[in-house]
């Protein structure tokens, strides 16, 4: 059970992106890279560890790259549950926290390139 958390309307804006400007493209890029790797990081240090394991859930956060896309992920096959918890043990939440965290940060970068290019 991992953790995939979804955003709808990606392609109208990624379409509008690509219609507006060449460097447009490149900034936007640049942004979702620079978004990408810093949500990598902080999921990192929100991620509980374990002395048991040795930080496994932590270290296997990665960051790929699809286009104008970034997928953060947990390759743990248990980091669902220690994003939501059981019915068993309460959920240490490390991937949400790290979006509300980028989310704004990433909406006004993303305007910033906007803006420069409809000027």
């Amino acid at each position: 059970m991992g953790v995939n958390i979804e955003w709808h309307g990606l392609e109208k804006l990624t379409s509008t992106i690509y219609n507006a400007h060449p460097k447009a493209v490149e900034q936007s890029i640049q942004v979702v890279k620079n978004k990408g790797e810093k949500g990598k990081k902080v999921a990192r240090s929100l991620a509980p560890v374990r002395k048991k394991n040795g930080g496994f859930l932590r270290d296997h956060i990665n960051v790929t790259y699809h286009g104008m896309e970034a997928h953060i992920h947990s390759e743990a096959s248990y980091s669902g549950y220690q994003e939501y918890g059981t019915r068993f043990m309460s959920g240490k939440a490390y991937m949400r926290p790290m979006l509300e965290q980028i989310l704004p940060e990433f909406q006004k970068d993303m305007t910033d390139v906007m803006k420069g290019v409809f000027k």
